[in-house]
Formats: C-alpha cells, sequence, structure tokens
C-alpha cells in the first residue's frame, strides 16, 4: 500500500512540474495565451474617457441613433470590443430628442509604441485607410454628414489617427451626396 501512495505523490509532481512549465512558456492574458507581436509595429492598448459635446446637429438623433452611431465608428478605428458609450440630451424618439446631444465614451484603442518599448507591447496591429461614411458604417446615411463632420473635430482629433483631407457637407436643403472621411489608423492585426 506504501508503494502506491509513493507512486501517486511521484505523479503528481511530475502534472505539478509540467503545469508550472507550461505556465511560464505561454504567458496568459484573460484566460487565453498571448502570442508576442512579431509583425507590424508594435502598440499596446491604450485607454480614453471622452466627453464628445454635439451642437447644433441638422436634424435630431435618438439615444439608440448616437449610440449606434459612436460605436460604429469606434469599431471601424479598431477599438477593443464592447466600448462603453453613454448618451444624453436624447430621447427615444426624434420628438423627444435635441440637437445638441452629448456622449461619454469609454474604450480602448491600439496605439503605437517607441521601437525602445517594443517589448511591452500586447496586440500586433496594422496600419489600415478606414472609410467612414454611409455604405461604409452600417448605421451612417446621407443625412449624417454634419455629426461626422462634428465627430471629426471633438473624436477623432483626440486620437492616435489620422484624418486624410476634409469633410465638407452640403448645405442644409441641398441635395444629399455622399460623403465619406478616410482615416489612417492602426488595426488589430487578425
Amino acid at each position: 500500500m506504501r508503494r502506491i501512495t509513493a507512486h501517486g505523490s511521484w505523479l503528481l509532481a511530475a502534472l505539478g512540474a509540467a503545469a508550472l512549465c507550461a505556465a511560464l512558456v505561454a504567458p496568459v492574458r484573460g484566460g487565453a495565451a498571448v502570442a508576442h507581436p512579431a509583425a507590424g509595429p508594435a502598440a499596446q492598448w491604450r485607454a480614453f474617457d471622452l466627453y464628445v459635446e454635439l451642437h447644433d446637429l441638422p436634424r435630431a438623433y435618438t439615444c439608440t441613433e448616437l449610440w449606434y452611431r459612436f460605436h460604429d465608428v469606434l469599431m471601424a478605428l479598431g477599438a477593443r470590443d464592447y466600448p462603453r458609450i453613454d448618451t444624453f440630451h436624447c430621447g427615444n424618439t426624434a420628438a423627444t430628442s435635441g440637437r445638441s446631444p452629448s456622449v461619454q465614451l469609454q474604450f480602448q484603442l491600439p496605439d503605437a509604441l517607441p521601437p525602445a518599448l517594443a517589448r511591452y507591447a500586447d496586440v500586433v496591429v496594422e496600419h489600415a485607410k478606414v472609410a467612414l461614411g454611409p455604405g461604409k458604417l452600417p448605421s451612417f446615411t446621407s443625412a449624417d454628414c454634419e455629426l461626422l463632420r462634428q465627430m471629426n473635430a471633438r473624436l477623432l482629433a483626440a486620437l492616435p489617427v489620422r484624418v486624410m483631407g476634409g469633410l465638407s457637407c452640403p448645405a442644409p436643403g441641398a441635395p444629399a451626396e455622399r460623403f465619406a472621411l478616410e482615416v489612417q489608423a492602426l488595426l488589430p492585426h487578425s
């Protein structure tokens, strides 16, 4: 009986040593193994907490419409899943919504690291051009040009992205034109 117990102890010790070796070889974050970035610029997730005030929009937006438009822009720019988006001064219907709403955003985007800090990278990224506008983002329509223009001035200006060119919106009452804003961003490599 004593030999069986000694044999069992040896087996448990061997399994424990194997588990410890596996833990040391594969760093773990959030329950999944993390591969060290090998290709693309070194980047790290950077947290943002922004309050965006919109003023005198040409149409009233419901809180849900604003949530989806900001969500679509953040996702297109490479934000981590499940950003927190809180909307203010808007309603459940266009009739109860104002034209100067505000949005509180808490999210994370990849941010490039200098080469000296590359060892701290926790996300593999690639440079990409992203088009923002109707037909490019699911929730945007041809009536959202002024909203996108204000998002450019108040949101994109605070982010580690580069806006390529400008955005001109048609005058109120003029026929809606196709518009898009092109942005260069670091997107997580899939």
